[in-house]
């Protein structure tokens, strides 16, 4: 008899896998008739509960597990996003490859319901010790779920209240990119703001946020016709452009959501002959390595990911060791810089602060 697994349980036993879950994770919240038909189907099929089982040995699993929350299936910004996953798991895996863990990716998709069950696995069956969890939202149910069932994790990119996160300083920032602008002489500030299923994420919102303090201590005007939504690719960043170029006002400067959208601002503007940064200067969010290298080369927000990796894995193991007390929450927003290249008239850099 191969290795058998919750659903096996959960079809002998006529019932859902997720009441067998209950059954080895609060077995005081099930009926006691559906319980005892549970152990029943268990010992029928010599089935071992993996929790139970490293219990026995006493070992962890020394795995941990990314866990990327990409909303729905069809989104395109979505699959863009997923292409950009690739960088931080090579840090995490390097990370945990120094510590001697095992890295385990998974997606969740709020319209695919294997994605689901995959994640509850992974947590009702134990297989790996924690979780870093990457979300857009504070009401991802995933952190509802992990929390109720006190699993070991560390949010990623995004202040939560109650949860451990990891989290660069965003409306710093963006603040920090504008007032630079603005003492060197922009007067027309454009935003493009990347978007998701047509929402303002709360990373979004609060470089957003730095953005209009930064138009206000300049004594600029916040004009909505400078604001400009977009998605996460160089595609919609080449269309917002055109779109600000044929608007009412004509922007002096352009901050884009992210290297990838400045790369499409930069060709709008290339074949519309406008000059950077003669004309129009460009900034850009990530300091990716093509960043150094378009014509002209990209001034971009330079975010510290592998320190950011490194706190959220040690912050991670403090609490799957149990060396971090529960009620003792790792919490940290990361600064950022901005490094300064041609697309703004200068090849210096400007430390953010």
């Amino acid at each position: 008899m191969g290795q058998m697994t919750i659903k096996d349980v959960a079809r002998r036993a006529g019932v859902s896998f997720q009441t067998v879950s209950l059954v080895l994770n609060h077995p005081e919240k099930v009926a006691r008739t559906t319980r005892e038909t549970i152990e029943a189907a268990m010992r029928d099929l010599e089935f071992v509960p993996s929790l139970a089982a490293r219990s026995l040995r006493k070992k962890p699993s020394r795995s941990i597990a990314c866990v990327f929350s990409v909303g729905a299936r069809a989104d395109a910004s979505g699959l863009m996003q997923e292409a950009d996953q690739g960088g931080l798991l090579q840090a995490f895996a390097y990370v945990t490859d120094q510590h001697g863990y095992t890295l385990v990716h998974r997606r969740w998709c709020s319209d695919d319901p294997d994605s689901v069950g995959r994640i509850t696995s992974l947590v009702s069956e134990a297989r790996v010790d924690g979780l870093v969890l990457f979300a857009e939202r504070r009401d991802d149910p995933l952190i509802a779920m992990l929390q109720a069932k006190r699993f070991p994790f560390v949010i990623f990119g995004l202040d939560t209240p109650g949860a451990h996160f990891a989290m660069r300083a965003e409306r710093d920032a963006v603040y920090e990119a504008v007032r630079y602008l603005a003492r060197t002489g922009s007067r027309a500030i454009s935003f493009l703001e990347g978007k998701r299923d047509g929402r303002r994420m709360r990373t979004v919102a609060e470089r957003f946020r730095g953005y209009r303090e930064a138009l206000a201590e300049a004594g600029l005007p916040l004009r909505d016709d400078l604001v400009v939504p977009c998605d996460w690719t160089s595609e919609s960043g080449h269309r917002a452009t055109l779109r600000l170029l044929d608007g009412p006002v004509r922007p002096d400067a352009i901050v884009a959501a992210d290297d990838r959208v400045a790369f499409g601002v930069l060709k709008a503007l290339h074949d519309r002959g406008i000059r950077v940064p003669e004309a129009i200067r460009v900034v850009g969010f990530d300091n990716s390595i093509q960043s150094a290298y378009t014509i002209p080369s990209l001034t971009s927000i330079e975010v510290p990911t592998l320190e950011m990796v490194r706190f959220a894995f040690a912050t991670l193991v403090e609490v799957i060791e149990g060396t971090r007390a529960p009620d003792d929450l790792a919490q940290r927003h990361f600064p950022t810089r901005l490094v300064v290249r041609e697309s703004t008239g200068s090849d210096g850099r400007a430390q953010l602060s």
